[in-house]
């Protein structure tokens, strides 16, 4: 190939280039800059190849032309390339109907081809030459006449845009020009025209680096475009667009380009300003910081109008945009600009521009009124500071500082937090750059305030911002003398009540432990440490732990010394040293290190060496935390078992003379699983036993904790099991005869109800303690006694199965069922009981509901295993729970029973009088609070288990059951509230309890809506139970209001959020379905016209107060009401919110407030009907937006409604009544002339 070309060039350059052009542009590549390149001085092909390659660009130019013109216009030019081939028809005697089809298409597919491969050898052809004229141009010995050159070049260029769809051919042309431009060659202001726009628009299109450095190393050529030309417009856009590329803004060479085109044109640069402007509110942080670059070199090589449109159009904006911005992170924006001269402030003219442009406004926005813009003013200040006049005298610059820091001396001070945060973060970031050059009496003054003052304010955030400034102004050794002496006072901060203060200040002092020249101990006391290392949260105890390793468990020295140090820490302070020795793992101490502490620790608590009884108990309790870290090494674990053996954990429970230090070897005995603890297992009968009060009980419940933990490891769980089951036996036996018998001497209930039979079979023949016979009256006196245990014994079962593994133990015993038959008559006692005694617990309804959910999953599982053809075994059928048939159904319709029979002694009112209290008159005693406690405690359990139980094994015939169940206990609950709802000054124990209880209650009960209403849809009937249901939740809403008052009736709202939809669909439940209220439930309506909804007259009430206010009386009682019922009144603004985003929904709520007006009407309680009209029309349903026309149940019931309205209007002769209603009446007009008539019609 070579050779062919060599031999045409030497015959002549015509030759030569139509060879190349046969060989094919990237084959001939290589050869053509081999051949050319070895051309000399005296070779005619200096002057004879450029004027041949001319006319050969000029031939194949003008046949590309003609080829293009006889093809037609663009679109046929392109279809060729663009569109994939048509396909060929096979020729078949089927289709000789269509011989002259094919032939037209078969011509002109011919004639397509031909073109495609005209115009293809015509484009290789110009890349050709191209090319030969780029090796001319580029030859290094520059042997070629720029003028020779130069027509061939420029024809190429003039006709860039013939090969717009050729990128191969641009690319070449582009490059030829671009080495025409950099070599500095005549005429090259000719040759940028056409390749500037294409290669802008290449490098916005492709988006590649290395186009926009081609673009900025032809920068310069821009200058020779007139941009006041209108034909520049195309151009001008593609600059623009550069602006707010992402490509240049992240590139160097991209933001110079940018910041080169503001000395291109006034017009512009006033351009490019404003769209960059409009980016800053929306821009990243990197966006924002290429724009301050851009605009500072920008504004440095400017001339004066442009620089001055900068400052002036620009810059001065900015300043008060970061003033007056009307939120944080946009301020923050237009600062993240400024910063790009504020960080070149070195630079001559920066700090007087900054002088010019801030000093105007800065001051008097520090002492406006607006806490948002003393805040943006002062951010601003802060990085401007210090703000002078380089120009002026030092007088005057001293002056200006010394404003500065009396504003900002003021400004900690401030009214609002979010200043003071700021204040105090930037004084210390002043102090910390500006050391030097501040004055000593003004930096004492500063931190001082900040320290004394500061670290005690009332706001979190500034006593925050107080430490994280102090540790900020540590990095500056310069500061270290005087917060050496000022440090101490911030000590306190390290019992503050916030955790993150006190985990801020623990950093703190960590950073002081780095610096040699502090003592962290100085700044805070190690009593204080101590205390906080013994009781504070994890993360702060932990911190404390790192702090204090170096000094008590160090790992440079030998591992007895360390142990020494440690032991001397859990002596000073017990309970410090066992949580310290729970996190010197986590903070690096070697495991051999640890396993040499516990040797030393227990040779000493063996020996009993001048050890009081808390510093046993601290070292047994660090031994647990050593033990834990050991085992996760199977080693160490071993070497545990070995040294920690049956006889010395009983020696070790021996010397434990505390309850905590006895549940500290009882969990070492279980985290190392020792294999001889037969005399320990017989110490931990004796609390599994005598758990009695065990609920209330925390320090009692870590130790049986930790007895189930090593009952479990032992394989002792089923011994355990039989004696907590003996305890319930126990119980239910003396449950019955106690009442059953009749012969209490505790007060029951006089009622004339039967007696309910308690349907459990326990055998009493060995329940009875060593077997003696024992009478009626002394098993009735022994009642609480036992019942006590057994809640304690009930407990246990419950916690037995929150663990899988001790849950399986549990499920397998063969005492189960007698077990859960105790638990079921302790269980039905409990509730019914709940109300006359005080000491009933719930622990027992909780260990009976927990059983028949775990036993009726753990069958189902068995079950649904068996299903999927898992083969039948006997270990399959041992891993079966002995609770069989449907145990959870039967304790659903037990616990129904029970609780029924609770709600019909409590609305009978006949609770005899148990205690001895005299309350004062208009108060209920404490006894009662406790009663209704534990009523409301014992609703709750059950509506959990209903919850649980519906979840978890749907059981979706009793839906409606349990819907009706719920809507009892809620309706049981509430006179109940109302009975002691007078005389409340301040909330007791009790209720705070009570009212934990009723917020459990009203999300279980939503939480049953929710479950319900997920197996709702087209098809379902009307739900009236749902619909109940949450009409009794709104009532229960105000009633809590009014018992416990707005203030801690707020903690409701966040309660009632999650479910609210749920709660609105089951209000709409009934009537979502129905396109008339002819169609709705009838029961529904005459229950709502015999019973009205307390809470729509609550709500009628406040609206009629908020409507009818015209003196400061009334102002006051329509205050009064409204801050009453203030959750109730922010309950019902979330409802709307929620109901105005769907018609149909809205539609079938909104009918409720329509059946309350009507019921109104019918009460003539005309107040609250307007109440209630003013509530639709005005809030829920506006008629100016047309909202009205999608309701059609609220306007069929409307259409019933106002002329009801009218007629009573005509009839009445009060006149107070009539005028409420001709009000209620204006309001429902223009809804009844709009949509009523036109909705009848269409009827």
């Amino acid at each position: 190939m070579e050779k062919r070309l060599r031999s045409s060039l030497q015959n002549s350059a015509e030759e030569f280039l139509t060879s190349a052009t046969k060989i094919g542009s990237k084959a001939a590549k290589p050869s053509l800059k081999t051949l050319i390149w070895k051309i000399t001085s005296s070779s005619d092909l200096i002057s004879s190849l450029p004027f041949a390659l001319h006319q050969s660009i000029t031939r194949s130019i003008d046949s590309f032309k003609q080829l293009l013109e006889s093809n037609g216009n663009g679109d046929s030019i392109d279809s060729p390339i663009t569109s994939p081939p048509t396909k060929r028809l096979r020729k078949s005697s089927r289709r000789r109907k269509n011989v002259t089809e094919e032939s037209n298409n078969e011509e002109e597919e011919e004639k397509v081809d031909k073109f495609s491969l005209k115009r293809e050898v015509l484009i290789q052809s110009l890349e050709i030459y191209t090319y030969v004229a780029f090796l001319c141009v580029s030859h290094p010995k520059k042997l070629f006449s720029d003028f020779d050159v130069l027509p061939s070049v420029q024809l190429l260029h003039d006709n860039l845009v013939l090969f717009e769809n050729d990128s191969g051919l641009l690319s070449e042309i582009a490059k030829l020009c671009e080495e025409w431009w950099k070599e500095q060659l005549e005429g090259r202001e000719s040759l940028i025209s056409q390749t500037l726009p294409y290669l802008l628009s290449k490098s916005l299109t492709l988006r590649k680096k290395v186009d926009v450095h081609r673009v900025y190393a032809l920068r310069e050529a821009f200058s020779l475009f007139d941009f006041d030309d209108e034909s520049i417009d195309d151009l001008k856009n593609l600059l623009l667009r550069c602006i707010i590329d992402p490509l240049y803004l992240k590139m160097d060479e991209g933001r110079r380009f940018i910041a080169f085109l503001f000395g291109l044109s006034g017009q512009l640069v006033k351009e490019a300003l404003a769209l960059i402007r409009s980016q800053i509110p929306f821009g990243r942080k990197s966006v924002l910081e290429a724009y301050a670059d851009i605009l500072f070199r920008a504004w440095k090589v400017s001339e004066s109008s442009s620089r001055e449109e900068i400052e002036n159009g620009l810059l001065q904006g900015l300043v008060e945009g970061a003033i007056y911005a009307s939120s944080e992170s946009l301020a923050a924006s237009v600062r993240r600009v400024l910063g790009g001269f504020v960080s070149q402030r070195i630079t001559d003219g920066v700090e007087k521009l900054l002088f010019r442009l801030t000093e105007p406004v800065i001051f008097r926005s520090l002492q406006v009124a607006n806490s948002n813009v003393r805040k943006n003013a002062l951010h601003l200040l802060l990085d401007v500071f210090p703000l002078e006049d380089p120009d002026a005298t030092k007088d005057v610059k001293d002056a200006l500082i010394e404003k500065q820091f009396f504003l900002l001396e003021r400004l900690l001070l401030d009214e609002c937090p979010d200043v003071r945060v700021v204040a105090v973060e930037g004084s210390c970031r002043i102090l910390y750059l500006f050391w030097e050059i501040i004055p000593s009496s003004t930096i004492t003054k500063t931190i001082t305030k900040i320290i004394d003052d500061m670290s005690y304010d009332l706001c979190t955030e500034v006593r925050l911002s107080t430490i994280n400034g102090i540790t900020y102004l540590l990095g500056n050794p310069q500061t270290h003398e005087l917060l050496k002496v000022l440090l101490p006072r911030l000590g306190h901060l390290f019992l503050d009540r916030l955790l993150s203060v006190r985990l801020t200040l623990a950093d703190l002092l960590l950073t002081l432990s780095d610096i040699h020249t502090f003592q962290f101990h100085k700044v805070v006391g190690m009593d204080t440490l101590l205390s906080s290392l013994s009781n504070d949260e994890k993360v702060v105890a932990q911190k404390i732990t790192r702090l204090l390793m170096p000094s008590y468990f160090p790992a440079n020295i030998s591992p007895e010394e360390a142990c020494t140090r440690c032991l001397t820490l859990i002596k000073r302070s017990p309970l410090a040293g066992a949580r310290f020795c729970e996190f010197v793992f986590a903070e690096g101490s070697p495991l051999n290190f640890l396993m040499e502490l516990v040797r030393v620790s227990v040779n000493l608590v063996v020996s009993e060496n001048d050890l009081d009884p808390n510093q046993i108990e601290g070292l047994l309790v660090a031994l647990v935390n050593l033990c834990r870290s050991l085992v996760t090494e199977g080693s160490y674990k071993a070497s545990l078992k070995k040294m920690l053996t049956g006889k010395t954990l009983k020696r070790l429970f021996s010397v434990g003379a505390t309850k905590h230090a006895q549940t500290a070897v009882f969990s070492i005995a279980s985290i190392i699983s020792a294999d001889d603890a037969t005399d320990l297992i017989k110490e931990c009968m004796v609390p599994i036993r005598n758990c009695g009060g065990l609920s209330l009980n925390v320090e009692l419940q870590a130790e049986v904790r930790s007895i189930h933990k090593l009952m479990m490891s032992c394989g002792r769980i089923d011994e355990m099991f039989v004696a907590l089951t003996e305890l319930l036996q126990k119980a239910a036996s003396v449950c019955r005869i106690k009442f059953s018998s009749g012969s209490s001497s505790l007060s029951v209930p006089s009622m004339k109800q039967k007696k309910p039979k308690l349907s459990m079979k326990c055998s009493t023949k060995s329940e009875n303690v060593k077997g003696n016979k024992t009478s009626s009256r002394d098993v009735t006196a022994d009642f609480q006694e036992h019942y006590v245990v057994a809640a304690g014994a009930a407990w246990q079962m419950k916690d037995l199965l929150t663990s899988a593994d001790s849950r399986h133990a549990v499920l397998k015993s063969p005492k189960l069922e007698v077990a859960f038959s105790a638990l079921k008559l302790i269980s039905e006692v409990s509730i019914e009981q709940c109300m006359h005694l005080e000491y009933i617990d719930t622990s027992p309804v909780l260990a009976y509901t927990a059983l028949a959910l775990h036993a009726e999953l753990h069958n189902a599982d068995l079950a649904r295993s068996n299903d999927l053809g898992v083969k039948k075994t006997n270990t399959a059928d041992s891993n079966r729970s002995l609770l069989k048939g449907d145990v959870l159904e039967l304790a659903l319709n037990h616990l129904f029973g029970c609780t029924k029979r609770l709600f019909t002694e409590s609305e009978s009112g006949d609770l005899p009088k148990t205690c001895g209290c005299n309350p004062s008159d208009g108060e209920s005693c404490s006894c009662d609070k406790k009663s209704m406690l534990n009523m409301v405690k014992m609703v709750t359990e059950v509506l959990k288990f209903i919850v649980d139980a519906i979840t978890i094994c749907p059981i979706f015939d009793h839906q409606g059951k349990c819907l009706q169940f719920a809507s009892a206990c809620i309706q049981v609950i509430i006179p109940t509230l109302r009975k002691h709802s007078h005389g409340l000054a301040q909330l007791s124990e009790d209720l705070k309890g009570t009212l934990l209880c009723l917020k459990s209650s009203f999300t279980y009960a939503t939480k049953l809506l929710n479950v319900v209403l997920k197996n709702y849809d087209d098809t379902s009937s009307p739900l009236p139970e749902a619909y109940n249901l949450a009409n009794n939740l709104l009532n229960l809403v105000t009633s809590i209001e009014s018992y416990f008052g707005s203030k801690n009736a707020s903690c409701l709202i966040p309660v009632i959020k999650p479910w609210l939809l749920d709660l609105i669909l089951a209000l709409g439940s009934s009537h979502l379905m129905t396109d008339t209220p002819h169609d709705r439930d009838p029961s529904i309506v005459s229950q709502n016209s015999l019973c009205f909804l307390p809470w729509l007259k609550v709500l009628g009430k406040l609206e009629f107060l908020d409507m009818s206010a015209h003196n400061q009386d009334e102002e006051a009682i329509r205050i009064s009401a409204v801050n009453k019922f203030s959750v109730f009144k922010g309950v019902i603004e979330m409802v709307v919110v929620v109901l105005r985003r769907n018609s149909k929904v809205l539609d079938s709520v909104g009918i409720i407030f329509l059946i309350g007006l009507a019921t109104l009407l019918e009460r003539e309680e005309y107040g609250l009907a307007l109440g209630i009209v003013h509530f639709v029309c005005v809030k829920l349903v506006r008629h100016e937006h047309g909202e009205w026309k999608d309701l059609r149940v609220m306007l069929a019931s409307l259409q019933e409604l106002y002329p009801q309205i009218k007629n009573s209007i005509k009839d009445l002769t009060n006149e107070e009544g009539r005028k409420l209603l001709e009000t209620a009446e204006a309001l429902l007009e223009p809804v009844w002339t709009t949509y009523v008539s036109e909705y009848a019609g269409d009827q």
